[in-house]
């Protein structure tokens, strides 16, 4: 009888687990570039934490901040997904900020260059090209 429900419980379990979609965790803390309309720098700081499932418009979090030589600070949230992330970019709906003064609010943007080993670079852009933060990989999880 235990044989029985095992088999009953591994039937069920292992169609959800071979259709699991994978989930990506991506990090910096090494800023490359920012940029908006008349200004640019390289980032003194910058942090950035990206998680998000392929396939799936649900379940996305990215923010990204960055402080210029300056003092000013750029940040960067995804608002809502566009769409079906894939392992490489993730589109939707972004605010950008200006030392907490909205610049951008609810714009078209996206995030890619996340499904790259740490080392290499991520790049951010909203509005076009108007608004733009990137990054270095710096630690990623994946499964």
């Amino acid at each position: 009888m235990k044989a029985t429900h095992l088999l009953t419980a591994l039937s069920v379990l292992c169609p959800a687990l071979a259709w699991s979609l994978p989930v990506h965790s991506v990090w910096s803390n090494q800023g490359l570039y920012v940029s908006e309309p008349g200004a640019s720098a390289t980032p003194s700081s910058a942090k950035s934490t990206f998680n998000w499932q392929e396939a799936n418009s649900a379940s996305a979090f990215l923010n990204a901040q960055a402080t210029t030589p300056a003092g000013v600070r750029y940040e960067f949230s995804l608002v809502s997904v566009s769409g079906d992330p894939s392992a490489d970019v993730v589109r939707g709906l972004w605010n950008v900020t200006r030392n907490g003064a909205p610049l951008c609010t609810m714009c078209a943007g996206s995030a890619y260059g996340l499904s790259q080993a740490p080392g290499a670079y991520f790049k951010i852009y909203v509005d076009g090209e108007r608004y733009h933060l990137s990054g270095y990989i710096t630690n990623r999880y994946d499964y």
